[in-house]
């Protein structure tokens, strides 16, 4: 038994640190990172939310906060799939295109009304779709990101 009783939770700690430092190193780690990030950022405004007074402006400032940087990520991604350079399949442009009309709906709502609640769709469509891209596509290549690459938004929800 370690002499130290919060030497576990340092470790877990050290570990979780760890692994949110890594760095993504294809298109589809960085945009589910980037889902899963403003999912947990969703989860912990909605939490905030429900548990305190929801109406204090410190609260609200998360609040919109969250739902602001949730919806430009899905911003960049309307911006992708309707550039005709993008490589995705024309039924997979449009689901995406489709599911970020409804998260600009949904953000939309949740900032005007304050109801935790709502925010539960857009954390579980960003959590849905990260753990599909966190799969490797069937006989695909992923290639990695180099550094000097200028890519822009074109990079994101591609295939490669």
């Amino acid at each position: 038994m370690p002499s130290n009783p919060y030497q576990k939770v340092s470790a877990y700690n050290q570990t979780q640190k760890a692994i949110q430092n890594e760095v993504p190193s294809t298109s589809r780690e960085i945009d589910a990172h980037a889902l899963l990030v403003c999912a947990s950022r969703l989860n912990d405004a909605k939490s905030l939310m429900q548990s305190g007074d929801s109406k204090s402006r410190e609260n609200l400032k998360v609040w919109s906060e969250a739902i602001r940087k949730n919806q430009r990520i899905w911003t960049y991604f309307q911006v992708a799939v309707t550039d005709p350079q993008n490589p995705l399949p024309n039924d997979i442009k449009a689901i995406i295109f489709n599911l970020s009309r409804y998260v600009d709906k949904q953000s939309f709502s949740a900032m005007g009304k304050f109801i935790p609640n709502i925010a539960d769709s857009l954390i579980n469509i960003n959590r849905t779709l990260a753990a599909g891209l966190s799969k490797a596509p069937p006989e695909a290549t992923i290639r990695p990101i180099s550094p000097q690459t200028n890519d822009v938004p074109t990079s994101l929800m591609t295939s490669a």
